[in-house]
């Protein structure tokens, strides 16, 4: 009897270890929102899947059906954002998004405004920091652009957009208005939503990019 088997475009939002060999993969789906893929013997230095699940980028991924975690068949590149991985900065913003998504999207289901928000903030991010610096939020695709730059500089404006409309997709539109919160009641409010800490803020906060 044949394996059922589908394809999607994804990203891959975290990759864990599950054996020596295995990786568990947290994907962010056009079809099916977050999903979790079982990536097996890619650990072994044959293997030719391990180049092809490096996280944020955009793959046709093709996948087997399975009882518990669907498990990776073959994966194919649509679009790679190469800078960033050249820029720390450019990088810790698109980590802090990847957990963002990680932890307050809970099951699988198709949104494609998610989608188009997680693509475009990693367009924008992929390019030089001195060349995001001159984009302006009117470049923005739809629901990703604030309205105001904050004083703070654009690597915050970018944050800020991506924070009130991932919220705003999820359920939570009043986020969107509470400008006169704190850096620190965002968080909270953030951390209460996802029931746990947003580990990656620190990292944003360590660069400088967050006050």
């Amino acid at each position: 009897m044949d394996i059922p088997v589908y394809k999607t475009e994804g990203i891959i939002l975290k990759k864990t270890d599950l054996s020596d060999t295995d990786r568990l993969l947290t994907v962010y789906t056009q079809k099916f929102g977050k999903i979790l893929v079982r990536a097996k013997g890619v650990g072994k230095k044959e293997s030719k899947l391990k180049f092809l699940i490096e996280p944020f980028n955009i793959y046709e991924f093709l996948l087997a059906r399975s009882k518990n975690i669907d498990v990776l068949a073959n994966s194919y590149p649509i679009k790679e954002f190469l800078y960033l991985r050249q820029n720390l900065e450019n990088l810790a913003l698109v980590i802090y998004f990847a957990e963002l998504v990680d932890k307050l999207v809970v099951a699988p289901e198709q949104d494609e405004n998610i989608w188009a928000l997680i693509v475009r903030a990693m367009e924008v991010l992929d390019k030089p920091f001195k060349e995001l610096s001159k984009t302006k939020p009117q470049a923005q695709a739809r629901g990703a652009e604030p309205r105001t730059v904050p004083q703070s500089g654009t690597g915050a404006w970018v944050k800020t957009a991506f924070e009130k409309r991932l919220l705003e997709f999820l359920g939570h539109p009043s986020f969107a208005t509470q400008s006169k919160l704190s850096p620190k009641e965002k968080l909270n409010y953030l951390q209460s939503l996802a029931g746990d800490e947003i580990k990656s803020e620190r990292f944003l906060r360590s660069l400088s990019l967050i006050s």
